[in-house]
């Protein structure tokens, strides 16, 4: 009787440790808190929206998502910070705003990083970050783990008068979003100074900027920065239209909220995040070419590229800039940043190959 009484026990054990187990794997219902920087009515709003419905659509209706528009959550600069607290449950980080803590991921946004094809960035980017050793341990150190990739266009310069030459500005303070493009601005003797994306409209109208570098075409209509400025230079070296951009940004969640995650839950977020990429930097490729038109219509704002002797000024000026700041990267610990760099560039090389076939 007394063994039949301890299989049963056994049995009654087992049983419930499978059971909690299996409970353990399944998903539980969940409204997760997205901090966003931009408004809702925006294209990048819709974008937004399109990844959240994606979310719930897929996870059966488990996960549901509250955004939280205009940074009325946690501020742009406080993203990192914001996630890691749990105030927010995903966020968007840009790393040139948390450089002590992402040196590796900001070294993507280099300068002349990428051309025309902005799919194969982005597919560069997400390889970089699930494949390349010091970039993904930084990652882990920081605990994150990216849900929706980003790219911002190509970086132009904003002025209210022509850009002619590269001496209308020397001298000049022009806003920039740090990084390379700090040592690339003061190699052509202009003056740099560091400003967030929503400070950049009040500070060009009351005249303390004389340009606005960095003027990334999407979000800079959101933020209206085509009220003022008159024109727009896309400071191409050689065989570019333009010199690159940002990619070293994205929404980020905690891997900590992650990790909580069933397996399953994690792959469709993975996927998802990879689907995103590609059908936002799609999009993205259209929809600046209208906002150009809008702007040359509606604010008469004139797009020009460099001349073949400016080329060559921004190609030296970029190439001096990128090594530069790999040295003060390296120096201040992220040894293997050059490594990290080629790995992106080998995989974009690779993607835009792989798309010019299709």
């Amino acid at each position: 009787m007394r063994r039949l009484i301890l299989k049963t026990a056994a049995a009654v054990l087992t049983a419930f440790a499978i059971h909690t187990a299996a409970s353990a794997q399944e998903l539980q219902q969940q409204t997760w808190k997205v901090a966003v920087p931009t408004a809702e009515k925006s294209w990048f709003g819709e974008l937004h929206k399109w990844w959240g419905s994606e979310v719930e659509k897929r996870s059966g209706g488990k996960i549901k998502i509250q955004f939280f528009w205009s940074d009325s959550l946690v501020k742009w600069a406080d993203a990192l910070q914001g996630i890691q607290a749990g105030i927010a449950d995903a966020a968007w980080i840009s790393s040139s705003y948390h450089p002590a803590q992402l040196p590796n991921y900001m070294a993507l946004d280099h300068m002349f990083n990428y051309g025309d094809d902005y799919v194969a960035a982005v597919k560069a980017a997400l390889d970089a970050l699930d494949n390349q050793p010091d970039l993904k341990a930084e990652m882990t150190k920081n605990d994150i783990v990216p849900l929706m990739s980003h790219i911002s266009g190509l970086a132009p310069v904003g002025t209210k008068v022509p850009l002619s030459n590269m001496d209308v500005l020397k001298g000049k303070t022009l806003r920039t979003y740090g990084g390379a493009r700090t040592d690339f601005y003061k190699g052509l003797g202009w003056n740099p100074v560091f400003m967030v994306f929503p400070d950049m409209y009040p500070a060009m109208d009351r005249g303390t900027l004389d340009a606005l570098g960095e003027l990334v075409i999407l979000l800079s209509n959101v933020f209206k920065l085509n009220e003022v400025v008159k024109h727009v230079h896309m400071m191409n070296p050689p065989g570019l239209k333009g010199n690159g951009g940002v990619v070293g940004s994205a929404f980020f969640m905690s891997g900590k909220k992650f990790r909580t995650l069933p397996p399953a839950t994690q792959k469709m977020l993975v996927d998802l995040r990879n689907e995103y990429g590609v059908r936002y930097a799609t999009q993205m490729m259209t929809a600046e070419d209208a906002i150009k038109k809008q702007w040359g219509e509606k604010n008469g704002i004139k797009f020009t590229f460099s001349t073949s002797a400016d080329e060559q000024i921004i190609l030296k000026a970029g190439n001096d800039a990128n090594d530069s700041y790999f040295k003060k990267i390296e120096g201040e610990g992220a040894k293997n940043v050059r490594q990290v760099v080629n790995y992106y560039t080998q995989a974009r090389k690779k993607y835009e190959a792989e798309n010019a076939k299709k």
